[in-house]
């Protein structure tokens, strides 16, 4: 999609100081909701107020443990380690659906194939370099929970029980969350089903005891929301969120959300596109999850977190999840988690006391595990090194999305979305404005004066691609080769701000 110079939208938002007159989303009466318990209502939203708006550790990263080595073996954990200290605090996830394929085993050789101790102190090794003054990462370390068979004979209690006690041995007081409980039990149990994770679930969290347990981990379909809350379509467990937590109170309740799929055949509401990325209509289903299920954890005193998300299953789709637009969603998706907004009930959490505490973007190899020479996933926000060297992992375009917001939202001690009166969607964290630009044509917007941050869109063919461009920028800089940020430099604006397609703009009015 090109840039359309010839021509400017020009809309008068009535946008004024940030503090006091911003322009909020006025709450409106809610309508009447169907008999389902689940669904998130006006007096349930305030279930569980949280201290901050968005969390101080908000980002993170999911990377599959048949990756250790690329990411955080001794080669490539210098840059990685930079890469994390730019985005202060957050967390690590390691897990995925290597963690239900890849035994532990205490005293083996390290290879791509198992987990070891060696794996272990690789990742300890990369929390302690990462840490920086008040920032620090922590992390979640996934161990496989699923029925056994001829792929995966080790799964057992006791398997579990080994890995957590090498786990407690290895990192520091503080560093490891929990440990979660097998990858997408939904689909893993297969015949066994929902009665038999439950009987399995109690088992395997006294085996890891006194490590806390994460659940449930599942993977919710891709669905428009509207079936999801009639009812009308199978949704795997989507609905059994309540019964889980009753089941097994974990450190949070995670969860999983593709908006797109790379194969969809008579699907096509999963057919991955730049426009189907950036819709409003996939991002009311992420809306209509986030606010259900972090409901269900508000509701029995547990926080919420989206342990692994990212553009499309499958591992991304070309040309829509390795291009700017799939940074324009991650940064407006990290919102809507942070603050969702339920499509069943306009403008019931525009005081964002419901939501998610994190986002984890995922990271693995294009096509299937354990053959990491065959280049990363598409949707990859840090792309590790493919050849033998295992050389220096490097950011992606959603990697700078996951620096913006760690910069300009994350630790926000309020958050609200803003009505901008134009195709711009608007948020207002602390005393910064940020306007995000989904469309294929620049707006521009009336807004007050202070210093901007871009992210934007760059094509260094000089093609003028936007949304489809390869590359972006913050403030017109990069991330350099070892993973380091040279620094923001943001610039003044006065009274009015053009947004070109994909770009998203953050106004702060303090020197």
């Amino acid at each position: 999609m090109s840039r359309r110079p010839s021509w400017r939208r020009v809309v008068p938002a009535a946008l004024a100081l940030f503090a006091l007159s911003l322009t909020l989303v006025a709450p409106r009466t809610p309508p009447a909701l169907a008999s389902t318990p689940a669904v998130p209502s006006a007096d349930v939203l305030t279930a569980a107020p949280r201290d901050r708006a968005v969390a101080s550790d908000f980002v993170g990263l999911s990377i599959e443990w048949s990756l250790i080595e690329r990411y955080m073996g001794p080669t490539a954990r210098p840059a990685f380690v930079n890469l994390l200290r730019n985005l202060g605090s957050g967390v690590l996830r390691i897990g995925g659906s290597s963690q239900d394929l890849m035994p532990f085993e205490p005293a083996a050789p390290n290879t791509d194939e198992i987990i070891t101790p060696e794996d272990l102190r690789n990742i300890r090794a990369t929390l302690d370099q990462a840490r920086h003054g008040h920032d620090a990462w922590r992390v979640v370390l996934g161990t496989a929970m699923a029925p056994p068979k001829d792929t995966r004979p080790f799964v057992s209690p006791e398997h579990a029980r080994t890995f957590a006690t090498a786990v407690r041995e290895t990192f520091r007081p503080g560093q490891v969350i929990g440990i979660e409980l097998g990858n997408e039990p939904d689909l893993s149990y297969g015949t066994a089903g929902i009665d038999g994770y439950l009987a399995d679930l109690p088992v395997y969290a006294a085996a890891i005891s006194p490590t806390r347990a994460i659940t449930p981990n599942t993977s919710e379909d891709i669905l428009p929301w509207q079936q999801i809350h009639d009812r009308s379509v199978p949704t795997r467990w989507f609905w059994n969120w309540q019964q889980i937590l009753d089941t097994q109170s974990p450190v949070h309740g995670s969860d999983h959300f593709y908006p797109l799929a790379r194969t969809c055949v008579n699907k096509p509401y999963r057919c991955p596109s730049i426009p189907a990325l950036l819709s409003s209509e996939h991002l009311a289903s992420l809306d209509y999850q986030v606010a259900v299920h972090s409901t269900d954890a508000a509701q029995r005193g547990l926080t919420y977190r989206l342990e692994e998300t990212n553009t499309a299953a499958g591992r991304g789709a070309d040309g829509v999840s390795n291009v700017a637009a799939s940074a324009t969603y991650a940064t407006d998706m990290m919102f809507h988690v942070a603050c969702p907004q339920p499509p069943r009930e306009p403008g019931s959490n525009t005081d964002c006391r419901t939501g998610g505490v994190g986002v984890n973007l995922h990271n693995a190899e294009v096509r299937a595990f354990f053959e990491p020479e065959e280049g990363n996933g598409y949707y990859n926000a840090v792309n590790y090194d493919p050849s033998p060297v295992i050389g220096a992992p490097t950011a992606q375009p959603e990697y700078y999305a996951l620096l913006f917001f760690s910069r300009f939202v994350q630790g926000s001690r309020t958050l609200r979305p803003v009505d901008t009166g134009t195709e711009v969607q608007g948020w207002r964290a602390d005393r910064r404005l940020v306007l995000i630009n989904k469309t294929d044509h620049p707006i521009t917007v009336a807004t007050p004066p202070g210093i901007a941050d871009r992210l934007t869109p760059y094509d260094p063919t000089g093609a003028g691609r936007t949304l489809d461009a390869p590359e972006v920028r913050i403030d017109g800089q990069a991330v350099r080769a070892d993973g380091s940020w040279p620094g923001f430099r943001p610039r003044p604006v006065h009274r009015g701000t053009t947004l070109v397609p994909g770009e998203v703009v953050v106004i702060s009015n303090h020197p």
